[in-house]
């Protein structure tokens, strides 16, 4: 054996001794407490604090020295639900104090009515496109665009503008049965409507094939303006001119100058951006209380307020946003509100008449809403009451006991709700 190899023996087995030795020193440090139960199995001590004041600690149940609220649980889920489930449903006796202490607290009071609560969402919304002013300029027949008056996406037309010269046969032959027609009718080869007895129509007395023979070019696409001057000089137009039946801005051109169309074949597709849809996003937790009708109100990037009513809500969640979708519809003159611009929205929500209480009276304390009601001068008993909608500083009253009339206070309530648990808990006390 080498010198070499001897020194890494060496070294092998002083790492081993040394390993041996911290082993029996964690043993000998670690192995009573294991024994005594004090492994990863620990008993979690509930500790309570305030839920005002979380500085406020204690191992035992009280009251915090700062406000008076009982000391809850924390930390232990079951103890907290133990705690919550043990407490009463008792409010307890009423609270009296003295003129001195009233004035001291600042205690003031309201008087319960019905009134209407206006509650205005704000939410981001987007501007879209109004799916019912999107248009599409077909052809009313085949043939061949020997000019295309729409040069570019983007171009505004209006109704009844030339879009497109066509030539089309089928056409050239529906002017030459019209005009001979006509002839037919001006050499009194057929007999009037007055001479077979047959009541007059709106053609001024143009007998049925002439009327055949005109309601064909209309069905093909020419105007009564088209087949006016076919009619006074009897020339058949080798191209006939296309017009636009809706205004709006190009979004997409279906075909080139000079390709070949069948009928129904797409030559522009226009949207009109006079009018548009406004889209908000709604909290899924507001969305219980939209209705159709509903007042929707934005602010256009020039300062300009404008309003509409919501005429659709759309049925599902946003999975990602948890939003529901509201719907407005808005003028737009001057175009001055685009698609994909972002806005901020307000929907108004106003209820009926509530028994309306201000929110300054309502007591939370996590499982309740208790109002303070004034009984008789200086002395208030608390009641616990179910609220719906806030807005303008008011809280609608569901259910509970309080009537129209009755006096609640909307301020210096926690003195008072501090004031009771108080002597809830010296009473207890034995």
């Amino acid at each position: 054996m080498t010198h070499t190899m001897r020194e890494k023996r060496g070294l092998l087995i002083a790492a081993g001794i040394l390993l041996i030795a911290a082993g029996a020193a964690a043993g000998y440090y670690l192995l009573p407490g294991l024994l005594a139960g004090d492994g990863l199995d620990h008993d979690h001590a509930t500790e309570y604090h305030c839920p005002m004041h979380p500085q406020v600690t204690s191992e035992e149940p009280g009251i915090c020295p700062i406000c008076n609220m009982d000391l809850v649980p924390q930390g232990d889920p079951d103890a907290m639900a133990e705690h919550l489930e043990g407490e009463g449903t008792d409010l307890g006796g009423d609270i009296s104090i003295t003129p001195r202490d009233r004035i001291v607290a600042d205690v003031g009071t309201w008087t319960v009515g019905y009134r209407q609560i206006t509650t205005d969402i704000t939410a981001p919304a987007v501007v879209e496109v109004n799916e019912a002013t999107e248009k599409s300029i077909t052809a009313w027949f085949p043939g061949r665009l020997d000019r295309l008056y729409v040069e570019k996406t983007g171009d505004y037309i209006r109704k009844g503008a030339p879009i497109a010269e066509v030539y089309s046969p089928e056409l050239i032959t529906a002017q030459q049965e019209y005009l001979l027609a006509l002839e037919t009718r001006r050499r009194d080869l057929l007999p009037s409507f007055e001479e077979t007895g047959q009541e007059s129509s709106s053609t001024l007395q143009e007998d049925r094939l002439l009327e055949a023979a005109r309601e064909r070019l209309r069905l093909l696409g020419m105007t009564d303006r088209q087949i006016g001057a076919l009619k006074s000089d009897g020339r058949i137009r080798r191209t006939t001119t296309i017009f636009s039946t809706a205004s709006g801005i190009v979004t997409r051109k279906g075909v080139r100058e000079g390709a070949y169309v069948n009928e129904g074949t797409t030559i522009a597709e226009v949207i009109d951006l006079s009018s548009i849809w406004v889209i908000a996003s709604i909290p899924e937790a507001e969305a219980s209380s939209l209705r159709l009708g509903m007042s929707m109100k934005i602010t256009t990037p020039d300062g300009t307020t404008r309003s509409a009513r919501i005429d659709y809500i759309y049925p599902m969640v946003d999975p990602e946003s948890r939003t529901v979708q509201v719907r407005a519809t808005f003028s737009n003159p001057g175009v001055r509100l685009k698609p994909g611009m972002y806005l901020t929205a307000h929907v108004v929500m106003a209820s009926e008449d509530l028994l309306a209480v201000p929110v300054g009276a309502i007591i939370r304390t996590g499982r309740r809403n208790i109002v303070y009601v004034e009984v008789m001068t200086n002395t208030f008993e608390a009641r616990e009451v179910e609220l719906g909608m806030k807005g303008d500083g008011f809280y609608g009253v569901t259910g509970g006991d309080l009537r129209e009339g009755e006096r609640v206070v909307a301020e210096g309530g926690y003195l008072l709700d501090a004031e009771r648990r108080l002597s809830t808990t010296v009473e207890s006390e034995p």
